[in-house]
């Protein structure tokens, strides 16, 4: 398959089009001009996705999976016009190309939007409905906690795994603010790009999917979890507080929520994978500087 992976040069769209190319499609990277330049992320095309001249990279591709966005509900609050237009406006714009060259897009969105409790969530709901309200085929995928290689938090991901790896890796107290047994479905990213490739090569549109392992974790197991795959010690602070909405609430798929059938690997499994990329991503980062 040809395919079209926007924002490539961030987590999801990285790996997602590391993987892909390594089954043997062919891949087209976009990534916003301006953007946040990561060492391990290739060059690819650079395009705004809310620019009308974008549309025509999809020329001749079976799909788009639509990574660009915003990603972080700190950011959506700070700035909600900008995530309306980030994640429901790029969309539009990529469905009215993918119309024009016959071709279907894979919204990635998120269980928070089920029931939006913040700028973000709602910015990532109204793209859902643009997808659902636009005739060029398309799938909405709503993902749940995703992690894996690709993931940093010092240049810029969000996500509690990452945050907690570099913690135990840099040898820094893993601090929990808030609840700090309330959970989250964690997801490794591989699984997920299986689940996506196979979508599209089915042609699932006009559908909307869950991805999910169906197991709530709280985020202080799960800090244990990192702590143990990274060989640490440190201490994992637990100071309360609160947070703003829909921060402290826990997040997880509905049992009826349709899905895509996908294997998902244990997390431990997972967690030691990531800790083990990330810990061998951050000793390559050092070596380059020194």
């Amino acid at each position: 398959m040809r395919l079209v992976v926007t924002g490539a040069g961030g987590f999801l769209g990285w790996r997602t089009a590391e993987l892909l190319e390594g089954r043997g499609h062919e891949v087209v990277r976009v990534t916003r001009p301006g953007g946040v330049r990561r060492r391990f992320a290739r060059a690819g095309a650079e395009a705004d996705a809310g620019d009308p001249a974008a549309r025509r990279l999809l020329a001749g591709c079976d799909a788009v999976l639509h990574f660009a966005g915003i990603p972080d509900p700190a950011r959506g609050r700070a700035d909600p016009a900008w995530a309306v237009r980030m994640n429901a406006g790029t969309t539009l714009n990529l469905l009215e190309g993918c119309l024009e060259h016959g071709c279907g897009l894979v919204y990635p969105s998120t269980v928070r939007a089920a029931d939006p409790p913040d700028p973000y969530a709602l910015s990532k709901r109204l793209g859902e409905d643009v997808c659902r309200l636009h005739r060029a085929p398309a799938a909405v995928v709503r993902l749940t906690s995703v992690f894996g290689p690709g993931q940093v938090a010092r240049e810029g991901a969000t996500g509690a795994i990452s945050s907690f790896a570099a913690c135990a890796l840099a040898g820094e107290p893993i601090v929990l603010p808030g609840n700090p047994h309330r959970t989250r479905d964690f997801v490794y990213v591989d699984d997920v790009v299986g689940a996506l490739e196979r979508l599209v090569a089915g042609a699932r549109w006009n559908e909307t999917f869950t991805l999910a392992s169906g197991a709530a974790t709280p985020l202080v197991e799960a800090a244990e979890l990192v702590r143990a795959a990274a060989g640490s010690s440190v201490p994992v602070e637990t100071p309360g507080g609160a947070l703003p909405a829909g921060e402290d609430a826990s997040y997880a798929a509905t049992p009826e929520a349709p899905g895509l059938g996908f294997d998902v690997r244990p997390l431990d499994e997972a967690v030691r994978l990531y800790v083990d990329w990330l810990r061998g991503y951050s000793a390559a980062e050092s070596g380059s500087r020194a």
